[in-house]
């Protein structure tokens, strides 16, 4: 069984949460300013575990690896740096696969997007025109 989102306002530093409240930041979906994103995290036993985003006002959920929220996918001295490498992507910058769209902020224009695996930025980008739509 899968862990339960949280949040934890007691701790000074919680990367998972300081990397969702200031790079994903707003909610590309619902567009609610500081969300307070709830935490989740997976282990996986062969491979790079997951960190998963729940917006708690539309419940949009977005899962970014572990190593791309610390960093560590970013150089090709490190596995998962070396993968995503080999995938074309950009080195230094996160990736977001947008998991599951909360009822209250599906489109017919952005369910599109559902299992979609970009970069944070233009996830942002993509939203901001759909709602100039």
């Amino acid at each position: 069984m899968a862990a339960e989102y949280s949040r934890n306002e007691n701790v000074t530093y919680n990367i998972p949460q300081q990397f969702a409240d200031k790079k994903i930041g707003a909610c590309p979906f619902c567009g609610t300013e500081h969300p307070g994103w709830l935490v989740r995290e997976e282990w996986k036993l062969l491979g790079s575990n997951e960190y998963y985003f729940k917006c708690p006002h539309c419940e949009t959920e977005l899962m970014v690896l572990k190593d791309d929220v610390t960093g560590m996918a970013f150089t090709k001295n490190t596995p998962s740096g070396k993968k995503k490498a080999s995938e074309g992507k950009i080195m230094n910058e996160p990736y977001v696969t947008v998991v599951k769209i909360g009822f209250s902020a599906k489109t017919h224009d952005n369910i599109l997007l559902q299992g979609e695996d970009m970069p944070v930025r233009k996830l942002k980008q993509v939203m901001e025109e759909l709602r100039k739509k």
